[in-house]
């Protein structure tokens, strides 16, 4: 190997260091608590060079949230991976999603957070573009109207995510919700959306 290369591994690997101490911080103490100075002790560098790879601290925060995404995708697909049904594999996504947010709640915050002033956040995050992939693939399957226009799904995929999301807000809030509870509520707030497919 040729001493470019050595560079660039590096380079790469100091690169992946600042994310990884990066997502300890986000994990232990939340992603507004983050800041450059922080990831730069962790790691034993100075800022500078924290500086050197990423223009700002919402510029990690943005590629944090793309692993982030990667690994609620991740926790959903491995969940809806035995189930057939269209109509199950639709909860289960709702469920996992759920799951997901509730498991990981400083991760959930930073992607719901992080962004929120980026013109196109499709564009910037590929893996909320695949989330929303994984709703559409079984809207499509369920809808009564062929073929499914973009003003249609969307209208269903923000219903279905407003309210898991509204239901993760309030476990949030309430600590004592158990599992059953919430996929009861989960239920029967989708079967009514689910039957207006």
């Amino acid at each position: 190997m040729g001493s470019k290369e050595r560079i660039e591994r590096a380079k790469d690997n100091i690169r992946t260091d600042i994310l990884d101490a990066a997502m300890g911080m986000v994990k232990n103490e939340g992603w507004q608590s983050l800041s450059m100075r922080k990831i730069a002790d962790s790691i034993e560098y100075t800022p500078p060079v924290i500086y050197c790879y990423f223009l700002n601290k919402e510029a990690v925060l943005i590629e944090l949230a793309k692993r982030c995404y990667a690994m609620l995708n991740a926790h959903i697909e491995y969940y809806l991976e035995p189930i057939t049904d269209t109509r199950q594999r639709l909860e289960m996504i709702m469920i996992a999603y759920m799951d997901f947010a509730i498991k990981e709640k400083e991760l959930y915050q930073l992607i719901n957070g992080v962004g929120t002033d980026l013109n196109d956040v499709r564009k910037a995050f590929p893996g909320l573009t695949r989330l929303m992939n994984l709703f559409r693939e079984e809207i499509e399957k369920l809808t009564k109207e062929k073929p499914l226009t973009e003003e249609l799904f969307l209208c269903k995929y923000f219903t279905l995510v407003s309210f898991v999301h509204g239901l993760i807000s309030v476990n949030y809030y309430f600590k004592d919700i158990d599992k059953a509870m919430n996929d009861k509520i989960l239920k029967e707030g989708m079967a009514g959306v689910i039957n207006s497919i």
